[in-house]
């Protein structure tokens, strides 16, 4: 026995295939194609995320790097600068501290003479009274 060939657009298996059987058949195989393509798309979409989160992760770790080369150089050179300033201050301070030292010293010549020549000046004036 041969068995019969059964036409897949004879949706409703009466042996005979509409117009309207034949659109339905044809919709439905073009639904079939889209959702394929659509799966395809979704598959592909899916794979460029998958690389792009990969590509993100590489460059965020280089970003995080690159940013702490550039935090160590900036701690590097505040260091220096925080050393030169301080050099500076140590100059400065011990610069001062001399001049003061020697104004001071001035000071307490100049505070002697005068303290000298005070009594001089006293003791000439009672040198006049008493002669």
């Amino acid at each position: 026995m041969e068995e019969e060939k059964v036409n897949p657009m004879d949706l409703n298996g009466d042996g005979k295939v509409t117009l309207g059987e034949k659109v339905q058949y044809y919709a439905g195989k073009a639904s079939d194609k889209v959702e394929e393509s659509v799966k395809k798309v979704y598959d592909g979409v899916k794979e460029d995320a998958k690389d792009a989160l990969e590509d993100a992760k590489v460059f965020a770790a280089k970003a995080k790097d690159k940013g702490k080369e550039v935090y160590d150089k900036a701690a590097d050179k505040a260091k220096d600068v925080y050393a030169k300033a301080s050099d500076k201050a140590k100059d400065l301070y011990a610069d001062a501290k001399e001049e003061v030292g020697e104004a001071v010293g001035k000071a307490k010549a100049k505070g002697a003479e005068v303290v000298e020549k005070a009594k001089a000046k006293l003791q000439k004036d009672k040198d006049e009274k008493e002669a």
